[in-house]
């Protein structure tokens, strides 16, 4: 995971962040531009329905192109407040109109060779960018022994494919509305400030 990943993961599941990062008053006014962008998107469960897709999808033909390969699920779906791009749309609020999804994390064992590494990413790039992400990856590490990247698609969500001593592959959707908030079609009203 990228470096500050775990301060930024836990922050909006607590969604009650300080320090300087932290979102400051919130207006009626940033709460509907907001809200507006969001509803361009759509809601949080259509997204994840073409994510999960496009991450099972992904997880197979790794297994087609590396027999060997077996996966198993390390960590479930998760759900938590959007981050600071879109704050202002939760600000106040007892329950969150606005949410990020983690898809679970997957772990593969008795994958590929460290010099298989540029196939295996290659065959993770060509589904990802037929789900809309980009064609070259952000190299986070790149070593023998250490490789990691990450896809990104035009709602800020991210894949990221690594091997170090075991395969991983991880999912976290960028900030969608949920069905109920994109249906009602206007901001909850949050306090007053």
């Amino acid at each position: 995971m990228p470096t500050g990943a775990p301060r930024s993961l836990a922050c909006r599941t607590l969604a009650a962040c300080t320090g300087p990062d932290a979102p400051r008053e919130t207006t009626m006014d940033q709460r509907t531009q907001q809200f507006a962008e969001l509803m361009k998107r759509p809601d949080i469960d259509q997204a994840s329905a073409r994510y999960e897709q496009m991450y099972g999808e992904t997880r197979q033909r790794l297994v087609a192109e590396f027999p060997t390969l077996q996966w198993r699920q390390s960590l479930e779906q998760t759900s938590a407040s959007c981050g600071n791009d879109f704050a202002a749309v939760n600000a106040g609020l007892r329950t969150h109109d606005a949410i990020v999804r983690g898809m679970g994390n997957w772990v593969g064992t008795g994958g590929f060779r460290d010099d298989q590494w540029e196939r295996a990413l290659a065959t993770v790039g060509e589904v990802a960018h037929q789900y809309g992400f980009d064609a070259h990856p952000k190299v986070i590490a790149n070593q023998p022994g250490n490789h990691e990247s990450i896809f990104r698609d035009e709602y800020n969500a991210e894949l990221t494919f690594g091997v170090g001593k075991n395969v991983g592959l991880t999912f976290e959707s960028g900030c969608h509305l949920t069905a109920e908030a994109k249906k009602r079609g206007t901001p909850a009203q949050g306090p007053s400030y």
